[in-house]
Formats: structure tokens, sequence, C-alpha cells
């Protein structure tokens, strides 16, 4: 197998512990998401990451992808296999990617680290303090909500875990940090992610890159200071 994208991207990150989680061998090829070269706009038509290559087969989108591997390699599951138990993990999956990403990984992450980076623009902390401050937290209240007392959501490490768990990641390597007051079960749910040998393994391999755009940041706030 062959997965598409960059370790950093919550999505790939999701993608390869549910990889991981299964015992699939897969090689990364490092793909930009909004790459719109010929030969990736061939594997992925919106140019998004990641994209999985399964022999003769491309799935993209990290759902789609999860879904197929459940089918696809079934002897071990991500998800639960009681029904409402799966329905449930279903749709925490999607309320965490379609929520959490914009304001962890866009407002908090890209804005502190990737776009300074990418762009050569400073940092708009109005954004991160809006993200933090106003978007965040209705949607940690939610999700605190959601979660057990303690342990993973469905009492073993499954797919759900890393989709809640994954944009908030990113947001943590700019020192964020989730209140521990405010939400407890959240801080305790994401640091057990984070220590998961799967979830640990995956980000080991994004220190490299995440180290050069800290670098990065910090000789540019030397330079200005």
């Amino acid at each position: 197998m062959k997965l598409y994208g960059i370790p950093i991207s919550p999505f790939v990150r999701k993608t390869r512990v549910a990889l991981e989680l299964k015992g699939l061998e897969y090689d990364m090829e490092n793909i930009y998401p909004g790459t719109k070269t010929p030969e990736y706009l061939a594997i992925s038509p919106l140019g998004k990451i990641p994209a999985l290559e399964d022999g003769d087969t491309i799935i993209c989108d990290s759902n789609v992808i999860i879904e197929y591997l459940e089918e696809q390699y079934p002897s071990i599951p991500v998800r639960p296999s009681n029904i409402v138990d799966r329905a449930r993990s279903r749709w925490l999956e999607e309320y965490a990617g379609s929520m959490l990403f914009g304001p962890c990984a866009g407002g908090i992450f890209m804005e502190r680290l990737t776009k300074p980076f990418k762009s050569n623009k400073v940092t708009d902390e109005e954004v991160v303090k809006n993200s933090i401050e106003n978007q965040l937290p209705p949607l940690f209240n939610y999700i605190e909500s959601q979660l057990p007392l303690e342990g993973f959501i469905f009492g073993e490490m499954g797919i759900v875990d890393i989709a809640v768990a994954t944009a908030l990641i990113n947001a943590t390597y700019t020192d964020f940090e989730v209140d521990k007051i405010l939400w407890p079960k959240l801080a305790n749910h994401l640091s057990i992610v984070k220590t998961n040998p799967v979830v640990a393994k995956c980000m080991q391999s994004e220190e490299p890159m995440i180290a050069a755009l800290i670098n990065d940041r910090n000789e540019r706030l030397e330079k200005t200071s």
C-alpha cells in the first residue's frame, strides 16, 4: 500500500493510525495538501490528502479510506462490533473531523506555525485567540459530555479516539493545552491517546517537520524582538 500525504496532517495521521492498528504495511509518499500536479490529480482529483493506493485500488478522503480498510481488512477492526456503538463511533468521528479541524488545526496550528513558514506572514494572534476563547469551548463541552470518565471511548484504542484527538495534537505543537479544570475528561483522553504506542510511533515520525516549523518560528521571533 501507499499512503499519500504529509505526516503532520490531522487526517493523514488518523489514516496512519488505522493502518497501524490493523497491522497493515504501507509506504508514505509525501504530498502536500493542495497539490495540483497532473500526476497527483490523477490520484486525488480534489488535490486533497490523504489518498491511499492499494494495488489497483485508489481511495481518497480519510473517512472513505477507513471505511474501505474496515471492509477489506476486517480481521482487526478499528470500530466497535456493537451496531449502536459503531454508529456512535462514526458520528463522533464526523463531529470531530468537521468541527475541531478549523479552530485547532487552522486557527491555532496553521496560524502559528505553517502560515509564517509558507507565506512569510506574521501570525494573527487575534485569530488564535478567537479560536481558543470563542470557537473551541462549546465544541469541547460537547465532546466532554460524550467521553467516559477514564480510558478510551469504547474500552480500547479505536479510530474514534484518534479522530477526536488528531486536530488537538496539532494544536499542542504550538504549546496549546486543554484546560484540565474545565474539560478533565478531554484532557485525560488526549493524554492517553498521545501515549498509545501506535500514536506515539506516528508522532515520532512527525518530529523533524515540526522541529523545522518551530525553529523557523523562533528565528522569526528573534528577528522581530
